[in-house]
């Protein structure tokens, strides 16, 4: 029994113990207690980040616009077609395509009825493609043309691929980024998708503060000795760092963590 009583007695002051400690933490952290930060003079380089879907830009599609008969299929599925060669026939028509291309679609068979508008046979040129991106509002205001892009594929992590914004443009409430490669990799095919950075802004040499001392647009800095709350400016962000353009602050100061 003293045994029983004398274990209770260790683990009461174990516990005891173990929330005082946890008290003191929070305590600190409620009286805003952190590290001190100190400004750099450095590179900082701001992108805005997206997920872009391979696009073909020449696309054909053979419809009808009326009900028609399949009477033959000239192409199957993955064969490769040169402009002018017939693709199906429609009753009496027979439909060529306008474009060098591969056959993504064939989706009657001969002498299946054709809904009036319904795709017969489509044709993409697969060597011409581009990235589209949908961006929120505003990180579309700041992409502009020929900005360059750094572009990444789950299964192509090794290869380093460049691009730049060709376009920017609404579609159906929708804010769209057109993004071209020079030298596309030959295993990409439409609808596959990828990881884009497009590069929005860039500064060498420049006064940074660690974005962690930031809050509402605020830092607290510490000179001698003093703290002092400042209303700051910045220019270029990265994903850690800001560049401060406003001269509150040198690189002898130092900032408090705010988060």
């Amino acid at each position: 029994m003293n045994n029983f009583l004398k274990q209770k007695k260790i683990t009461l002051t174990f516990l005891i113990l173990v929330f005082a400690g946890l008290g003191f933490l929070a305590y600190s952290k409620l009286l805003g207690h952190q590290d001190n930060l100190k400004p750099k003079r450095g590179d900082v380089v701001e992108s805005i980040y997206g997920l872009g879907t391979v696009t073909a830009d020449q696309i054909f599609h053979v419809r009808a616009g009326m009900a028609l008969t399949v009477k033959k299929i000239f192409s199957k599925e993955g064969d490769f077609v040169k402009l002018g060669s017939s693709l199906v026939q429609l009753d009496d028509n027979i439909m060529r395509s306008p474009i060098d291309g591969t056959v993504t679609a064939v989706s009657y068979k001969d002498g299946e009825l054709v809904t009036p508008q319904a795709a017969v046979v489509t044709v993409m040129n697969l060597e011409h493609l581009f990235l589209e991106v949908s961006l929120e509002q505003q990180s579309i205001l700041r992409v502009k043309k020929d900005q360059k892009v750094f572009i990444s594929f789950e299964t192509l992590r090794d290869e380093k691929l460049e691009g730049h914004v060709a376009s920017v443009y609404p579609r159906e409430n929708q804010f769209i980024v057109r993004i071209e490669l020079k030298n596309w990799p030959k295993s990409v095919l439409p609808g596959m998708t990828a990881d884009v950075a497009i590069l929005v802004g860039q500064k060498t040499n420049v006064l940074l503060i660690p974005l962690r001392a930031l809050s509402a647009g605020q830092v607290i800095r510490v000179r001698n000795g003093k703290k002092e709350h400042l209303v700051v400016k910045l220019g270029v962000i990265d994903g850690e760092w800001g560049e401060i353009i406003s001269d509150q602050v040198s690189e002898n100061d130092e900032l408090v963590s705010r988060k």
